[in-house]
This record gives structure tokens, C-alpha cells and sequence, in this order.
């Protein structure tokens, strides 16, 4: 008998575009065994959109979150491969069908990651940008050919491998359950998660779109101010817990440390809180990573004097 498989799916006010990402679910050419939606308190027509789909588990929770919606989730499902999707999103028919036979030809694998298109609010396709250039080959990510990436601004001759769109990971049960419950402040961290408690025992990585990623005006995470904080609380959280510190590596550590500082500079010199903090953490990035044989980007050197200069910064608002 093969790995049973459940979709998990968090949605806040999104009962406009829920009907296609649960209709995406149920065409797809190997259904899921299991698919649970959690409404984290929702104020719109949610409860009315989800009456049409009765072989969805609907679990209506106060609002707490992504975070905590997810704890919810993860704590209710049964499947062997939990499957994330954003209620935004949707899946193009062959997605359940290729990850889940990848993962069956691969058993030592932790998941599987793979691209995206992008769409529009209305569902047409528009070319996103600064969108990385896909491998055409799959590949196998671990923490050891990816602990030079994951920075905000890429290092020069940084060592490695990442690729994919975090939001279509899937990952088998045991890699990720020790990661749960998750900090309720987490917000949209949530997303890198599944990413790297995969990472820890492999995710692959296949080249094609199986899912649609859509830009929207009340997209949480596109251009959203909290974005950085959220990162900095994710990578705390791993940090902090020992199921997750015992798979690295010394320099791991101090590189993930060093995410921090960029993370927490970069955020003050959005919103300009926290100056002090935010320039302390910015000067101390670059050196801890020639510390660790790496170069830095030369933004990294601008950080700093960006957390006191308001002119920057409300221009960057307004961008």
C-alpha cells in the first residue's frame, strides 16, 4: 500500500479565490486521501464557499494566525506526505501524481520542491520579477549544498544549490513533525518551514510548474512590512529548537545567525524601529561572514546607514 497523502490548506478572507484552489485539489489524477482546510477566523463568505465541498474536513478556528493555523493543521492530519497549499494558489492536475511518485522511487527522501507559474489576480499568467532562473535538471537540496544561500542579498561566488517556490513543498510526516508545534508568532515564516525541515534529509528538486502562485492587492506576503520580522522569528525558532540544531554544522549556525542580523538590519531600515539595533546588526553581518570564508554584498556595507536615513527608507515604503 502506498503513502496516504494530506493537503493542508490555512485561509484568512480568501473565500474568492478558495473555490479554485479546492477544485484544483479535486482534479487532480491522484487524489489525496485527506484534505483539511483551517479558517483562521475568517470575516468574509469562507464558511458559505466551503458548504460546496463537503469532503473537505473544515475546522473554524479564531483568528491566531498562519502560525497557528498550521499547528491546527498539522496536528489533525493523518497522511503519510503533508502537502502545503495557500488558499490563493492552485495546482495544475499532475501535481500530486508526480510528487508523490517521486517520493515513492526516492524513499530516503524528506520531500519534494518545485516552480511556479505566476498569475494574476484574475488567474492570468504575468512573469514575475527578479524570479530566479530555474535549474533544468532535478536535484537534491541538503543543508550542506545550500548553507551559503537564503540571504537577502546573494553572496558573491556563494557555493550551492536552492530553487523552487517554498509554498509548494511537500514533505513526509517524520521530517517534519518534530518541528511542531510552531511559535504562533511565526506569521508567514510558516512557508520556509516545510523547506527546511526537509532540507535536513533531502528535498528534491524538479523543474516544472505544478501549481500556480498568484499575485494579488491582499497577497500577505508580497510587499508585506512584516515580511522580515517573520523571517527573523523563523529562523529563531530553528535556532531554538534541538531537533533541529543537532543536523548542523558549527558554520551552519553562525551563517543562520548571520541571516538574522542581515534579516533584522534590513527590517530598520525599512520601518526605521530600532536604529540602534538594526545598524549594530548591519555591521556586524559583514564580518561575520569573512569570518566564515565568504564574501558579502556590497549592500550589506549600505545596511548600516540606511537604518538613519528616513528619505530611503519612505521611498522604499513607497516602492
Amino acid at each position: 500500500m502506498g503513502e496516504t497523502v494530506s493537503v493542508l490548506t490555512a485561509t484568512y478572507n480568501c473565500a474568492r479565490f478558495l473555490p479554485q484552489c479546492l477544485e484544483s485539489i479535486y482534479a487532480q489524477t491522484r487524489q489525496p486521501d485527506e484534505v483539511i482546510v483551517v479558517d483562521d477566523g475568517s470575516k468574509d463568505n469562507t464558511g458559505e464557499v466551503m458548504r460546496r465541498f463537503s469532503d473537505v474536513r473544515y475546522i473554524r478556528a479564531e483568528h491566531g494566525g498562519k502560525a497557528a493555523a498550521f499547528n491546527r493543521a498539522v496536528s489533525e492530519a493523518t497522511g503519510d506526505i503533508l502537502c502545503h497549499l495557500d488558499a490563493d494558489d492552485y495546482w495544475m492536475p499532475e501535481k500530486l501524481k508526480r510528487v508523490c511518485g517521486e517520493l515513492a522511487d526516492n524513499p530516503k527522501l524528506a520531500g519534494v520542491i518545485h516552480e511556479t507559474e505566476h498569475v494574476n489576480e484574475e488567474g492570468g499568467r504575468i512573469e514575475s520579477r527578479g524570479k530566479p532562473l530555474a535549474r533544468r535538471m532535478p536535484a537534491v537540496v541538503t543543508l550542506d549544498n545550500s548553507e551559503e544561500l537564503h540571504f537577502l542579498y546573494s553572496l558573491p561566488r556563494a557555493k550551492g544549490f536552492f530553487a523552487g517556490n517554498p509554498n509548494t513543498t511537500v514533505v513526509r510526516r517524520p521530517a517534519l513533525l518534530d518541528l511542531f508545534p510552531l511559535w504562533p508568532d511565526m506569521g508567514l515564516g510558516v512557508d520556509a518551514i516545510f523547506v527546511f525541515a526537509a532540507l535536513r534529509y533531502g528535498l528534491l528538486y524538479i523543474p516544472e510548474r505544478l501549481a500556480a502562485y498568484r499575485h494579488h492587492g491582499n497577497n500577505a506576503w508580497l510587499g508585506n512590512p512584516q515580511r522580515s520580522g517573520d523571517i527573523i522569528r523563523m529562523f529563531q525558532f530553528l535556532l531554538f529548537k534541538e531537533d533541529y540544531r543537532r543536523h548542523l554544522s558549527a558554520r551552519q549556525i553562525r551563517l543562520l545567525k548571520a541571516r538574522i542580523l542581515e534579516e533584522t538590519a534590513h527590517d530598520s531600515s525599512l520601518t526605521g524601529n530600532n536604529k540602534i539595533e538594526g545598524a549594530i546588526a548591519g555591521i556586524q553581518v559583514p564580518l561575520l561572514l569573512l569570518r566564515n570564508g565568504l564574501l558579502f554584498n556590497w549592500r550589506h556595507l549600505a545596511l548600516p546607514l540606511m537604518c538613519f536615513i528616513p528619505v530611503k527608507r519612505q521611498a522604499l515604503r513607497a516602492g
